[in-house]
């Protein structure tokens, strides 16, 4: 028995032909989906990079296991919680990565027989460096009982897939004078962080499409290599041995809601993101499950096939067992936060959702933001002030769930906004090495 867990990084699921995108960036992807299980509503309940990995790795949300930002120095897991590779390894089973999250952090390093590090590149390792260890290490692994963690870091920032696919999703100019597209994303409050990883790695371009398609270039780019991974598992004859799963630490918005070729914002673009489980002969064909889950519910998944017991104080569930029928698992409402770029909460409930902010939100948007998802699934219209009554009750389900959870504990949430908000140091750091002033650049801020 063995289980690959791919991650490919900031993928947001709307952008892929197997979740109803109109075009042709997965067909890799789409055709695993019709030979296993895809989930229509997973989502990432912390965000971005950092917390989001946490959770998937412990079982355990943002305000359990307390790692809520990305880029916080102060906060850090406790020894007492164990980790993915660290159950499986003591369970005998042999774990492997090819992933570069322990230059980030130490605890995602733990557990491992073999950790291929690819920090000297950082998000700029390609899918296909990536492979070049990964094809090679299946080969010489192919009789040993395996975990391996593959991180495709294609298609974070900067988007500069291969030559060969800039163009399959653009046509035009991206130098046309005429369009003036870019001034936007220019006067954006964080360009002076992101220009370094968008604007100059893609030259002077006047079209801000062309930047979303190159999104979607590297969506194809990566697709192809992990169908690289599926075709030797065929060919080594692992496929009905291995369970596949594919999913995302968080998606992109790419100028929805103002935020610009990024990952922060508790809008359906960032957290939501594809999850797919493919293991020929043991799951249904084309299955699509359409209730919430979630990332807590990919370690007691991994467990569950190798026949390992979850622990009690994981918050998650084996999918496994909700495909087969021997569990069933309705959640009423998802919650999910993010504390890097602002402090943030929101509530789901499939019907309305509601985002509250808690704290440092550099768009002055309103404390609460009410959307009617079954009508406006790109949360376009804020209804918070039309609806009161739903914004009450929402709110003080979102407040019972992390009160539920937090117990006595402080909220980490709001320990790191009192600390300082890791993405606003960043800004000032951007800002301090192009000679600007914080007060300066807002006050240039048009929308202030």
């Amino acid at each position: 028995m063995n289980v690959i867990f791919i991650a490919i990084d900031t993928l947001r699921a709307d952008r892929l032909t197997c979740y109803g995108y109109s075009k042709s960036t997965s067909p890799n992807l789409e055709r695993i989906s019709k030979e296993g299980v895809l989930f229509e509503k997973f989502y990432a309940s912390d965000i971005p990079t950092q917390p989001a990995y946490t959770t998937i790795y412990t079982s355990l949300y943002g305000v359990n296991h307390g790692i809520v930002s990305h880029g916080s120095a102060e906060q850090n897991l406790s020894e007492n919680i164990s980790t993915l590779p660290q159950i499986l390894r003591e369970k005998g089973v042999h774990t492997a990565a090819v992933d570069n999250l322990l230059g980030m952090k130490h605890w995602f390093g733990l557990g491992y027989n073999e950790y291929f590090d690819t920090s000297k590149k950082m998000q700029l390792v390609t899918a296909e460096e990536v492979n070049s260890i990964v094809l090679p290490w299946l080969k010489r692994n192919k009789k040993t009982p395996f975990f391996l963690f593959i991180h495709y870091w294609d298609p974070h920032t900067p988007y500069t897939p291969p030559q060969k696919y800039r163009r399959l999703f653009y046509e035009g100019d991206e130098k046309d004078p005429s369009n003036r597209s870019m001034e936007k994303f220019k006067d954006y409050i964080y360009y002076p962080l992101f220009q370094r990883v968008i604007g100059e790695p893609l030259g002077e371009i006047t079209d801000v499409e062309y930047i979303s398609a190159q999104y979607d270039a590297e969506i194809r780019y990566v697709d192809e290599r992990v169908g690289e991974v599926i075709g030797l598992l065929e060919e080594l004859k692992l496929s009905e041995e291995t369970l596949l799963i594919i999913t995302s630490d968080h998606g992109e918005s790419l100028t929805e809601h103002g935020i610009y070729f990024d990952h922060h914002g508790v809008y359906e673009t960032t957290i939501r993101v594809p999850l797919i489980l493919w293991w020929k002969g043991n799951l249904p064909s084309g299955k699509k499950i359409k209730d919430f889950f979630e990332h807590v519910d990919l370690l007691p998944t991994i467990l569950d096939a190798f026949g390992i017991r979850r622990e009690e104080k994981m918050e998650g569930v084996s999918l496994l067992s909700v495909i087969e029928g021997k569990k069933k698992i309705q959640r009423e409402f998802i919650c999910c936060g993010e504390c890097t770029y602002q402090a943030k909460r929101c509530i789901n409930t499939g019907k309305w959702k509601l985002i509250k902010s808690i704290g440092g939100d550099l768009y002055h948007r309103p404390k609460y933001e009410l959307y009617w998802l079954e009508k406006d699934p790109e949360e376009k219209e804020n209804l918070a002030e039309k609806y009161p009554e739903i914004v009450d009750r929402l709110e003080i389900q979102l407040t019972r769930w992390v009160e539920e959870k937090l117990g006595e504990s402080p909220d980490p949430i709001r320990c790191q906004l009192s600390r300082g908000l890791p993405g606003h140091r960043w800004l000032r750091e951007a800002l301090r090495s192009q000679n600007l002033s914080w007060e300066e650049w807002f006050s240039r801020q048009r929308y202030w």
